[in-house]
């Protein structure tokens, strides 16, 4: 089963479009910080997958300030327009019989 959620559509002010995707990457980068310390009491060996994607966020944030930035100076507004993809799949853990 999918489903396809619009999450994000319209047009924004540059002030309102950094309100909106800052709080969302900053949530995320807040999500993996914790996900990563909690792995880091595991040992030495744990996953390395949100160190990875904190530093994907953070590279997407300079992008985004960017943007609103340039939107800002120039006078312009920002078009966002995001999908959410949502599907349910088998948990390998719960699967063992």
């Amino acid at each position: 089963m999918t489903e396809n959620i619009a999450f994000i559509k319209g047009r924004f002010s540059p002030a309102e479009a950094a309100d909106v995707l800052l709080s969302l990457i900053n949530d995320k980068i807040k999500f993996h910080t914790v996900k990563s310390l909690n792995l880091r009491h595991e040992g030495p060996d744990a996953d390395l997958t949100s160190e990875d994607r904190i530093k994907e966020l953070k590279e997407a944030k300079k992008i985004i300030e960017q943007l609103v930035l340039s939107a800002h100076k120039n006078a312009y507004e920002l078009e966002i327009n995001s999908t959410i993809d949502i599907k349910l799949v088998e948990n390998p853990v719960h699967n063992i019989r």
